[in-house]
């Protein structure tokens, strides 16, 4: 119990110590990572294994690519274009992101893929149209979350192979409901909370006044056509595929290198990377077990299904949601719901399990968060004192989604679907 406390003590102090200090809570937490793998005998093997190579591949493959283009003012010109083309009607833009992003990942490449194209169209849009990031990002990502669990997409395809190993069938379809209703009210909130039906494009210039696209910026285009259909259509690695494409740009002279490299957010990979090192050893020390307990000793069978809930958003802010959480508490289910009887169900739960951990994605220590938040930076260059703003509004915005879960599933919402 005392390493279990120690080590939720460090992560809290981490980030508190960044925002008061001003330091870059990532440069803190690869330092107290060490300390506290000293104090909890974890070996530096461990500690180094809690970098999330894969998630620094995406986010850097991503931001590099979208940079090159950025730097020859594809993406300015493309996004001002699509503003155009709206018109009047600039308060359909967040909703259309939500529904396309929705849809694309309900077909089937699962919300990371679909989350790295869209978000960073959603943040350069924001910026074209001088409105919040946040609103279009959010939407983007609960899109791509939602769709996910779609029964031929990743997350629906976990939750089938996962409920079958208990003898459950036919769940992937109520789940894929259930959860889509649930995200949808959260989208409605977002949207509704941001004020989007009050966005105006407040510097839009006619389709017919804007320039063409020159010959490097036609290229770009194609790239970003590529990226797509490798990603969402072949279901390709997004970061491997974007630094392969990223090298064709740059061979046949259509970007400059160097520029963009300035460009990219280093600043921001470090937070991202070092806190997600400090959260693997609070994982392997039992600090987020102890707090997934002390949640689970509240559960009777009216809170079950909300509380498991909030116990896979908590999760997911710490770790992957298909990878860690839906594995580890997918297969708890059958004994908690025979454990608190009563009206509980296990398809009720498991939406909630799901519902709770993909909504958590807006953390800018997700996959969707710490896109908005590069994508951010890169676009405006926004300061250490700006980004730490958004960190903190990313992370107030998933903890809000969570909590939106946790009262869907009190006042019975997912029963309804089970």
């Amino acid at each position: 119990m005392f390493f279990q406390v120690i080590a939720l003590v460090f992560l809290i102090g981490a980030i508190a110590l960044g925002f008061v200090r001003k330091i870059n809570v990532g440069i803190v937490s690869l330092g107290l990572a060490f300390i506290l793998g000293l104090i909890g005998n974890v070996s530096a093997s461990v500690i180094l294994g809690g970098f999330p190579s894969k998630l620094f591949i995406t986010l850097l493959g991503t931001m590099f690519f979208f940079c090159l283009l950025q730097e020859n003012n594809t993406l300015e010109l493309l996004s001002k274009k699509i503003v155009a083309l709206v018109g009047k009607n600039t308060f359909l833009i967040p909703i259309i992101i939500y529904v396309v992003s929705y849809g694309l990942s309900a077909a089937g490449p699962g919300a990371i893929s679909v989350q790295s194209v869209m978000i960073v169209f959603a943040v350069s849009l924001a910026v074209q149209m001088n409105c919040s990031p946040v609103l279009l990002a959010a939407l983007a990502i609960l899109g791509a979350v939602g769709g996910t669990a779609s029964p031929i997409a990743l997350t629906g395809i976990i939750v089938t192979d996962l409920t079958a190993e208990f003898g459950v069938t036919g769940a992937a379809v109520p789940v894929f409901i259930g959860v889509s209703i649930a995200n949808f009210i959260c989208a409605i909130l977002v949207y509704i909370i941001f004020k989007g039906y009050k966005l105006r494009a407040t510097n839009a210039m006619p389709f017919s006044e804007l320039p063409k696209f020159n010959g490097k910026q036609k290229i770009g285009i194609i790239a970003i056509l590529a990226l797509v259909i490798a990603v969402v259509g072949f279901r390709y690695d997004v970061g491997l595929a974007a630094f392969s494409l990223s090298l064709i740009l740059i061979l046949l002279k259509a970007v400059d290198e160097k520029a963009a490299m300035k460009l990219v957010p280093w600043n921001v990979l470090i937070l991202i990377c070092g806190v997600n090192v400090l959260m693997s050893v609070t994982k392997e020390m039992g600090g987020i077990e102890l707090l997934s307990a002390i949640l689970a000793s509240m559960m009777n069978q009216k809170t079950a299904s909300s509380i498991i809930g909030l116990t896979a958003g908590i999760m997911s802010w710490f770790s992957s949601a298909n990878g860690v959480v839906m594995p580890t508490l997918i297969p708890t289910v059958p004994n908690i719901v025979s454990s608190v009887g009563g009206n509980a169900s296990v398809v009720e739960m498991v939406m909630a399990i799901v519902a709770g951990s993909t909504v958590a994605g807006i953390s800018p220590l997700s996959t969707g968060g710490s896109l908005t938040l590069a994508s951010f930076t890169q676009e405006t260059g926004a300061s250490e004192k700006e980004q730490q703003s958004m960190f903190v509004k990313l992370f107030a915005l998933s903890f809000g989604a969570v909590m939106v879960i946790l009262i869907f599933g009190l006042v019975g919402g997912f029963r309804l679907f089970s």
